[in-house]
């Protein structure tokens, strides 16, 4: 089976990691894929790079890499074309004539709130069947008149060994004796890094590192000088070992003011990690406030260094915590089940192409 996956960028959000899972499992398997997306980018191995123009949320790109993204499907010859999130749909829609020339579908892995009603009604002009990447995407669909085919959870492999917390301490330059909070996801608004900062505040005997990178590094630099906190925070960028990271730490944050179904959360979770999260869309869905993890008003860096410290004074809550989390990824949300479970859509849609 060939599957051409179409995405705007393929970095290190969450919805990259999917399509890298996806990837890596298929080709194990025998299946064939490429990716196409804007940029000059370095895929997997055995992956091709279709370029595509940036769309930059600009209606007059959307043309061009619809023609631009007919070329690769008459080219690659893929069995089904799946796009990622809304601007992908309406390029692979307008490219594959809405799945007549060849059978196309989108995941939706989160959009912005304010963007609920333009991304419902853009997707029913699409025509293509419509995957949800979790529970609150499923339901926000639903409730702006667009009716998911599926939703196929995002899933999580098995967890690495955690890193070493003494060689951790030393890299960054931090003090023995201090906690330590990790907070991931590109440094942009939505994720609310601010808010994890602004709580280091209220939290003197811990640090707090952010793994990620973005736009908003030197708004956060900015912050933290202010707030005179550059001896226990952290910016160190995308890493590579970051499962391994999350792994060491005392606490997990997600700040975020919506989500999709963050793989951040799901991987703390795994490692048994007691995480605390905003009580938003996307996020409410997963942690079960009490029981695998705490939930707090968005927007609220008091009540967020509140939860963190509850759970940093009691290692009993800390453990509980954890061991419910770790139970519920490996019972709800594994990879495998991700894997199987699209494959099978593949094959279904692939079974339609027209001869």
């Amino acid at each position: 089976m060939r599957i051409l996956h179409v995405i705007q960028e393929f970095g290190s959000g969450g919805a990259e990691q999917v399509v890298r899972q996806l990837c890596t499992a298929g080709l194990t398997a025998g299946d064939e894929f490429a990716v196409a997306c804007s940029g000059a980018t370095v895929l997997l191995d055995g992956v091709p790079h279709l370029p595509l123009p940036m769309l930059h949320r600009r209606p007059s790109q959307v043309l061009a890499a619809s023609w631009r993204l007919r070329d690769h499907v008459r080219d690659w010859n893929p069995d089904v074309v799946h796009a990622h999130n809304p601007g992908m749909a309406a390029i692979t829609a307008l490219a594959t004539l809405r799945g007549a020339v060849r059978p196309g579908m989108v995941t939706i892995h989160g959009v912005r709130p304010a963007d609920d009603i333009a991304t419902s009604r853009l997707l029913r002009c699409t025509g293509l069947p419509v995957v949800a990447c979790g529970a609150g995407v499923a339901a926000t669909l639903r409730a702006h008149g667009t009716e998911p085919l599926r939703t196929i959870v995002n899933g999580v492999g098995p967890c690495p060994r955690p890193a070493a917390i003494a060689a951790l301490r030393r890299e960054w330059g931090l003090a023995s004796g201090l906690r330590l909070i990790v907070s991931a996801g590109r440094l942009m608004p939505q994720k609310r890094h601010d808010l994890a900062i602004s709580a280091m505040v209220r939290l003197p005997d811990a640090a707090l590192v952010i793994l990620g990178d973005g736009t908003l590094r030197p708004n956060l630099e900015r912050q933290i000088e202010e707030l005179g906190l550059s001896g226990r925070v952290r910016l160190v960028g995308a890493r590579t070992d970051a499962r391994a990271i999350l792994g060491a730490a005392d606490v997990v944050v997600q700040p975020s003011d919506w989500e999709g179904l963050p793989l951040v959360v799901l991987e703390a979770m795994s490692a048994a990690r007691p995480v605390v999260a905003t009580r938003v869309r996307g996020l409410r869905e997963l942690v079960r406030d009490g029981v695998d993890g705490l939930l707090v008003p968005p927007g609220d860096a008091r009540a967020l260094a509140a939860a963190v410290a509850t759970i940093l004074t009691d290692r009993n809550l800390a453990c509980r915590l954890g061991g419910a989390a770790v139970a519920r990824i490996e019972s709800e949300f594994s990879e495998t089940a991700m894997i199987c479970a699209y494959r099978t859509l593949w094959l279904s849609l692939a079974s339609r192409r027209p001869l």
